[in-house]
């Protein structure tokens, strides 16, 4: 094969795993601003790296044992569907691992909480606990998720 025709081939697959790279940092460097916006006690600063969706979780959070605490440690960040992973490590529990969403929305890279939450959540049903379901508008991220969903199907 001539080198042409190599570096025709190979040059758009290098520009790409650069820009996951830069993407996959600039998700973990959304991550570390949020966390040091936590420790700082800088609520509007939170909010503006968190999603729309997650803004409502600032008001329930323990702002000064989040100031008290030891940063995560940071262990590596990940592609996965659309979203980003960012694997931490908890010095304050006993070095527990963990990782938290971090999604483009709005053309920026912001945590989503509520994400994060639902990728660590166990669901425990209380005893004759009516199911329920409410209603709710779709966000960017679903129609990611959806569209993604779409893309995976295999021609008919």
């Amino acid at each position: 094969m001539r080198p042409r025709c190599l570096l025709t081939i190979l040059l758009p697959l290098l520009a790409t795993a650069c820009g996951d790279r830069r993407d996959a940092a600039a998700a973990q460097q959304a991550f570390v601003s949020f966390q040091a916006a936590l420790q700082r006690g800088d609520r509007s600063a939170s909010r503006d790296l968190l999603t729309r969706e997650s803004q409502p979780a600032l008001a329930e959070l323990p702002w000064q044992r989040l100031r008290e605490q030891r940063p995560l440690v940071v262990l590596g960040t990940e592609r996965s569907a659309g979203e980003f992973l960012v694997r931490v490590r908890d010095p304050n529990d006993g070095d527990r691992c963990s990782e938290f969403v971090v999604v483009r929305e709005y053309g920026r890279l912001v945590v989503d909480l509520v994400a994060s939450a639902g990728r660590h959540a166990e669901v425990v049903e209380a005893a004759g606990a009516p199911e329920q379901f409410v209603p709710r508008e779709l966000t960017p991220a679903d129609f990611d998720r959806i569209r993604l969903r779409e893309l995976a199907r295999p021609p008919r």
